[in-house]
This record gives structure tokens, C-alpha cells and sequence, in this order.
């Protein structure tokens, strides 16, 4: 059990940067917007797992080969938006251009691929894949709510440099997992 709640912390952390930089980017992100993007980034870290336990555990040696690169490219072109708005507009634009259900689905896709190929490893676990799934999810949508609010109270001691900070951390967040792909 404390294995999957190691696991499901550490899945957890891309999501939980992301709520950061979603809390930083978005001036005025309501309540409803924090739950949902938590629930999101729960969600597509329990149903990742269960999808690599189900249908992916034949292919894994072929998805493993480039899924770091796609959260490099997704993250890296989202962060480079986020620099180029931060450098181009002193002002944060509103909500309403910016935050979109489709970027939330790109980000909560993009933070659970590592959970894809962690399905495969659920049944070594002592935990039911289920279960493990459900902790995984839930754990990560609880890191998140916190993410989302600790985003809020940097913008307010980062302000115009917000967007900046938050593209760069992107950006970071992707070369770190083609790094960690690349010598782990």
C-alpha cells in the first residue's frame, strides 16, 4: 500500500506543477474552474493506469520509445505560448481567451502519459490495479487543489512575470521527463 501511495504522489507532481502554472496564468480563475481542473488531472491519472493494465501491457515496448518526447512537444509548445504571451502583453489576458477545456484535456492528457506505461506495473503491486488506480487519481486531484492555490497566491508576488514563470516551468516539467527517460 505505501508503494502505491509513493507512486501515486509522484505521478502526481507533473499535475500538481501544471495546477501551479494554471493558478499563476489565469487571473481570474473561479472556484468551479480549480475544481474541475483538479477533477480532470484526477481522472486522467486513474484512467492512464488502468488503460497501460488493460490494452497497452503488449505495446509498452514501442509507446516507451517516444512518450517522453510527446510530453516534451506538448509541454514545450505550451510553455513557449505562455513566455511569448508573458513578454508580448504586460497585462495577463482574461480568462475567458485563455482557459479552455481543450487546453485543460491537452494538459491533463500530457501529465498522465508516464501513468500509461504505469499500468503495466500495477499487478506487481499488493494493491488490486483498481484500487491502485483509484489512489492514484484521487491523490492527484488532492495535490492539485493545493496547486491551484499556491499558483494563486505566486501570481499575486510574481505579477507580469507570472506567465513567464509558469511557461518555463513547462517547459522544465518536459525536459525532465526526456531526461529521466533518456538515462533511467
Amino acid at each position: 500500500m505505501i508503494s502505491v501511495l509513493l507512486l501515486a504522489v509522484a505521478l502526481a507532481m507533473d499535475a500538481f506543477a501544471l495546477s501551479v502554472v494554471n493558478g499563476l496564468k489565469y487571473s481570474n480563475y473561479t472556484k468551479k474552474d480549480v475544481v474541475l481542473s483538479s477533477f480532470m488531472f484526477g481522472l486522467f491519472q486513474f484512467l492512464m493506469p488502468l488503460i497501460g493494465y488493460l490494452l497497452v501491457t503488449p505495446f509498452i515496448s514501442y509507446i516507451e520509445k517516444f512518450d517522453h518526447w510527446i510530453v516534451l512537444g506538448i509541454l514545450g509548445v505550451l510553455g513557449i505560448n505562455m513566455i511569448k504571451e508573458g513578454l508580448e502583453k504586460e497585462e495577463i489576458k482574461e480568462k475567458s481567451e485563455l482557459f479552455s477545456m481543450k487546453t485543460l484535456f491537452v494538459q491533463a492528457v500530457a501529465t498522465s502519459i508516464d501513468a500509461l506505461s504505469v499500468g503495466v506495473s500495477l499487478p506487481g503491486f499488493t494493491v488490486d490495479p483498481l484500487v491502485s488506480a483509484v489512489i492514484i487519481g484521487v491523490i492527484t486531484m488532492v495535490i492539485c487543489l493545493g496547486g491551484h492555490f499556491l499558483g494563486k497566491k505566486l501570481a499575486v508576488l510574481l505579477k507580469d512575470k507570472a506567465v513567464i514563470f509558469g511557461g518555463a516551468v513547462l517547459i522544465a516539467i518536459g525536459l525532465k521527463t526526456v531526461i529521466e527517460h533518456l538515462i533511467g
